[in-house]
C-alpha cells in the first residue's frame, strides 16, 4: 500500500512540474529555438492610432499672398523681364522756335531714334490765335521752369462772334491741316508721330491753376454753374498698318485702332508747386496688343497737352493753366518672342 502511494506521489509531482514548464516557458529560449530550426516569424507591428486632431499644413508659408491668383499660369516665365528693353525719352521744353514769325512752339533738337517727327510738336491753338490776331499765344514757354524753361498753356478768350468763346491752350505731337481748320477745326488736327517701340508709361512735373467760371463758348461764354475747368495730359498709342489715316479731335480717344493710352486729369495746385504725375498706359485692345510687331507694323505715339479738357467743345475756363517740365516717354523694346 505504501508504495503505491509513493509511486503516486511521484506522478502528481512530475504532473505539477510539467504543467508549471508548460505555463512558465522562456520567450527568448523559444525564440531562439524557433531561428535554429527556421520556423520563427516576426509578430506585425500594430498600426498607429490617428491624431484626432492633425496639423493641416505641417509646413505653413510664414508670408502667404493677401490675395493669390484664382488662376494661377500652369507655366509662368521664370523671367519675364528679359522680353522687353525699357528706354526714357525725356522732354524738356527748353528750345522753342518761331514757324512762322508770330508764335512759338518747342522744338526737339536732339530727337530719339525711337521717334520721328520734324517738327515734332504742333499747336493748333497757336495757329487759331494767331488768325484771330490775339495778342497772347495759348502756348508758350515758361521761362522760371521746374528745370531751365517749360511748357506753359492757358485758355484765353476766343471769338464769341463765330460761336469759338474761348481758345484752350493745346500741345500735341502731330501735324494740322489748315485748310480746313476754319470749317471743320475738330478734324483739322492730326495726331501722333512715328514711334518704333511700345509706349508703356508717362512722368513728369506739372502745376494746374484752374480759371474761375467754366463757360460754354458756343453760347456766348455762358456759366456752367457747379463744374470746374479740367486739365488733360495724355498719351495714344496706335497702329496704322493697314490705316495710316490720323486721329484727329473725334477719333483721339475712340479709334479702334488704338492699342493703348492713359489720360490724366490732374488735381489743382498752388502757383509755383511742381508736382510730380506718373502712370501706365492702359491696354485697350489686347488681342492686338499681343500681335505688335514692330518689326512689320507701323505705329505711332500722341502726346497731348491741353488747358482744357473739353477745348474740342470750345468749352473751358478763361483762364486755366496747365504748366508741364522734364515730361518722359517709358518706351519699351521687346528683346524676344
Amino acid at each position: 500500500m505504501k508504495r503505491i502511494s509513493w509511486t503516486l506521489g511521484i506522478l502528481l509531482t512530475l504532473a505539477l512540474l510539467i504543467a508549471a514548464g508548460c505555463s512558465g516557458e522562456d520567450p527568448i529560449k523559444a525564440k531562439r529555438i524557433a531561428i535554429e530550426n527556421g520556423t520563427y516569424k516576426p509578430k506585425p507591428k500594430p498600426e498607429p492610432e490617428p491624431n484626432p486632431n492633425p496639423d493641416p499644413d505641417p509646413n505653413p508659408n510664414p508670408n502667404p499672398d493677401p490675395n493669390p491668383d484664382p488662376n494661377p499660369d500652369p507655366n509662368p516665365d521664370p523671367n519675364p523681364d528679359d522680353k522687353i528693353e525699357l528706354k526714357e525719352v525725356t522732354f524738356t521744353f527748353d528750345e522753342w522756335v518761331k514757324p512762322k514769325g508770330t508764335y512759338q512752339l518747342p522744338v526737339e533738337k536732339s530727337l530719339s531714334k525711337l521717334l520721328a517727327g520734324d517738327p515734332y510738336w504742333m499747336s493748333a491753338s497757336n495757329v487759331g490765335a494767331a488768325k484771330a490776331l490775339k495778342p497772347t499765344s495759348p502756348v508758350r514757354p515758361l521761362t522760371s521752369g521746374r528745370t531751365g524753361q517749360a511748357l506753359e498753356l492757358e485758355t484765353i478768350r476766343g471769338m464769341t462772334i463765330v460761336r469759338k468763346g474761348i481758345i484752350a491752350g493745346a500741345l500735341y505731337c502731330g501735324s494740322l491741316d489748315e485748310g480746313i481748320m476754319a470749317t471743320q477745326p475738330i478734324e483739322s488736327t492730326k495726331f501722333g508721330q512715328p514711334v518704333f517701340a511700345i509706349p508703356i508709361s508717362i512722368k513728369g512735373y506739372y502745376q494746374w491753376l484752374p480759371g474761375k467760371d467754366l463757360v460754354d463758348g458756343k453760347k456766348s461764354n455762358q456759366v456752367i454753374k457747379g463744374e470746374q475747368d479740367e486739365a488733360t495730359i495724355a498719351c495714344v498709342f496706335y497702329d496704322i498698318s493697314q490705316d495710316n489715316s490720323y486721329l484727329n479731335g473725334k477719333t483721339l480717344y475712340t479709334d479702334s485702332r488704338i492699342l493703348a493710352k492713359v489720360q490724366i486729369h490732374p488735381q489743382p495746385t498752388k502757383e509755383g508747386v511742381w508736382t510730380p504725375f506718373e502712370s501706365k498706359l492702359e491696354i485697350v485692345n489686347e488681342a492686338a496688343y499681343k500681335q505688335i510687331d514692330l518689326q512689320k507694323g507701323k505705329y505711332r505715339m500722341a502726346l497731348i497737352f491741353s488747358s482744357s479738357a473739353r477745348g474740342d467743345e470750345f468749352i473751358g475756363a478763361i483762364g486755366s493753366r496747365l504748366r508741364i517740365d522734364d515730361f518722359t516717354v517709358t518706351l519699351g523694346i521687346p528683346t524676344k518672342k
